[in-house]
């Protein structure tokens, strides 16, 4: 947020062509940084403090004089495909090994000080409960409360700073948490195991990781809005609405002119950021946008042939729920894991139990409209390999490399699935790859702290 205000939006490079990232909530290569001589570091998750020294990462000799974005002159077939299934330079090649050295100077996200500071392990946490409930917003406080008054020991743990940030941000007044309900805020699940009674979740501070035991576990991680599948829709500038709503509470200045998008929420986020004092230009539906321009960020929008001027384009849908965790909750099979009905002791609750929204796709297969910038996968790129008859869903994963990044596959794979079905077809739309914990990195020192904290099944 300070750096959004300091006018710097461009935080980070896609892997492969360097093209501009930046925060979004959408993508987390955007947000990652080197701060104080650690690589990979979430910049949305990292408190500002005087003397701090955040430097981007992959840029070569200096993000001042960045000679990597020539890369950005190289046409986007030339570099499809994961980092195995490159077209110009085949696995088991002298020329691949080098091929593969030059793509992880690329990503500039290894390099380690030679003399790196002292750690320790951090020793495991653990919590045994008969609820836990993931996610702080006011469908989890209200099933951790209902808990609660029934005599049950209660463990809620949110991402969020805060309880019920989201709803906060959109000026609804929250029911407070039950004084006997241990709350871990900043503190993100990212593993469930044996049928949702063992959890994860590891805090953003980098403290010990802890391990939760519960009888039932309720999933109220609420929805997320997704990209619009355009041309430009991962330049810096294009965030979703819950980003918007937290830059504009510190300051409204940061967003410029801002352009609303989605489906039957944004008039509501655009009331709630016009009242925050940001300046809206205007709020159409998501199908009205058609492309998003700018270069190094974003400059305006097409919107049914009419060219609008902003600096940022928020979105507020299509609403989505990530599916990784009730995946993990419900998952089975040998060689690949499916998604399954999960146990019992799992449920779903508010806005994540709701039906979720179609992605909507023009149809047009752009070289510039993203699906994975992470890995720089684009519409075109998933396209061209379903009509060439790759069509299921690991595959196409490990042709294009598709949501191996940071995110984990969340929306990278929506956008995929709805290019899939677009052009194969709307029998093709209803899988997706395996989510596999933890969806989110552990530091040395927080997983070798678990080693002791969990019995091993025997």
């Amino acid at each position: 947020m300070a750096l959004h205000r300091a006018g710097e939006r461009a935080l980070s490079c896609t892997r492969k062509r360097h093209r501009p990232l930046g925060l979004s909530g959408s993508f987390i290569q955007g947000v990652m940084a080197r701060v104080d001589g650690v690589p990979n570091v979430r910049l949305d998750q990292c408190q500002a403090r005087p003397g701090m020294v955040a430097e981007r990462q992959n840029s070569w000799p200096s993000p001042r004089a960045d000679l990597l974005k020539l890369f950005r002159l190289v046409p986007a077939r030339w570099v499809r495909g994961g980092f195995e299934h490159t077209r110009l330079f085949p696995s088991g090649t002298r020329r691949f090994l080098w091929w593969e050295r030059l793509l992880a100077f690329l990503a500039g996200e290894g390099r380690l000080d030679p003399a790196p500071p002292p750690s320790a392990i951090q020793p495991g946490r653990h919590h045994a409960c008969d609820l836990l409930v993931v996610g702080g917003g006011p469908a989890g406080i209200a099933a951790a409360n209902h808990a609660a008054k029934t005599g049950r020991t209660v463990v809620l743990a949110t991402r969020g700073e805060r309880l019920a940030r989201g709803a906060t941000a959109m000026g609804e007044i929250v029911t407070p948490i039950d004084p006997s309900v241990t709350v871990l805020t900043s503190h993100e699940v990212g593993a469930l195991y044996r049928g949702g009674t063992l959890a994860v979740a590891a805090p953003h501070d980098d403290g010990p990781a802890t391990v939760i035991a519960c009888a039932q576990l309720t999933l109220a991680t609420g929805k997320r809005s997704l990209p619009p599948l355009v041309p430009g829709n991962a330049l810096p500038g294009v965030m979703d609405a819950t980003t918007a709503l937290a830059l504009a509470a510190r300051g409204s200045k940061a967003l410029g002119p801002t352009l609303v998008v989605g489906t039957d929420a944004r008039d509501r986020v655009a009331t709630r950021l016009r009242a925050q004092g940001v300046d809206l230009v205007d709020c159409r539906p998501v199908a009205e946008l058609k492309a998003v321009r700018g270069s190094k960020g974003v400059t305006g929008a097409d919107c049914n042939g009419e060219r609008i001027a902003c600096a940022s384009i928020v979105h507020a849908g299509p609403w989505r729920t990530d599916p990784n965790l009730a995946f993990q909750a419900g998952s089975a099979g040998e060689l690949r894991l499916a998604a399954g009905e999960p146990a019992a002791q799992v449920t779903l609750a508010g806005f994540a139990a709701a039906p979720d929204e179609a992605v909507h796709w023009s149809g047009i297969a752009d070289e510039a409209t993203d699906i994975c910038p992470c890995m720089d996968v684009t519409a075109a790129e998933i396209a061209d390999l379903v009509r060439g008859g790759i069509t299921h869903v690991e595959e196409l994963k490990r042709q294009s490399a598709c949501g191996m990044g940071p995110c984990q596959g969340f929306p990278c794979w929506e956008l995929m699935n709805a290019v899939r079905a677009g052009v194969g077809g709307p029998h093709l739309a209803a899988d997706r790859p395996s989510h596999r914990g933890p969806r989110r990195a552990l530091t040395v020192a927080q997983a070798a702290g678990l080693s002791d904290v969990v019995e091993p099944l025997r």
